[in-house]
């Protein structure tokens, strides 16, 4: 007798651990992200992922209540990762044009960006056409409005040069190599022109043109992905309704980057 109440009782324990063990067990969701793209992704001194996306992947996972693996995958690398299953979502400031809409499936927009010039802040140019004739303008290769922008406006009477990341866009800019960078305006004024103000400043219009640049920047995810997609819908408009998005984004550019 005393036996089968043992027994019963164990039976009860391992049922209990059993129940506890699928209550913890939680979805994952594989976030890629670049680790040199100031704010929005970047590695801190001891080597940890950290940026504007990883705060947001962070959030969203939470409010959905998923486990998140942010994986810190180079921009040249990201699409294949995506494809491949490495991962789930890019969330790392892809635009919802046309073209990337008829390949993946997008959320969002997360993030409605304005698009302007940086140049060394002795520089006498202004963003106009005038000012631009004859120079060189340094834009990042991957970001296909930036890049059909530019030789569309410029093209004629400037240089447009290429660069794999804006960061090496920067180096050459304070250096002479180019006399302009043309992109996102969050990254370039967050990363540049607020921490060396005597080195860069920002000029021109602020461009926010959906013929070039979609309606935004969305979460991207696999075509045809739908279970991560009314996931990360419902993700999104819980954080943007809680507020948790606009502190975020506050923390990383004083103001609210989705235009609310």
């Amino acid at each position: 007798m005393k036996m089968q109440k043992l027994l019963a009782v164990m039976g009860i324990a391992g049922a209990l651990v059993m129940t506890a063990q699928v209550a913890e067990a939680k979805d994952t969701l594989k976030v890629g992200m670049d680790p040199l793209y100031e704010p929005f992704s970047f590695q801190t001194p001891d080597g940890k992922l950290t940026g504007f996306d990883f705060e947001i992947s962070t959030a969203v996972c939470e409010a959905i209540d998923v486990t998140c693996d942010i994986q810190p995958i180079p921009y040249d690398g990201s699409i294949s990762a995506l494809q491949s299953g490495q991962i789930d979502a890019l969330i790392n400031t892809y635009a919802m044009t046309k073209e990337r809409l008829e390949k993946f499936t997008m959320v969002g927009p997360y993030i409605r960006p304005t698009f302007r010039f940086i140049v060394p802040a002795d520089s006498e140019i202004d963003g106009s056409e005038a000012t631009l004739k004859g120079k060189t303008i340094g834009i990042e290769k991957g970001s296909g409005g930036v890049v059909k922008y530019t030789n569309d406006r410029f093209s004629k009477n400037a240089t447009i040069q290429p660069y794999e990341q804006v960061n090496d866009a920067i180096l050459d800019l304070s250096t002479g190599r180019v006399d302009a960078i043309f992109g996102d305006e969050n990254q370039l004024y967050y990363a540049y022109a607020r921490k060396q103000p005597d080195a860069f400043k920002m000029v021109g219009e602020s461009v926010r043109n959906p013929d070039y640049f979609g309606e935004g920047q969305g979460f991207m995810l696999r075509k045809g992905d739908d279970k991560w997609a009314e996931k990360l819908k419902v993700a999104l408009d819980t954080i943007v309704k809680n507020g948790k998005y606009d502190q975020i984004s506050q923390k990383y550019f004083g103001r609210n980057i989705l235009g609310n």
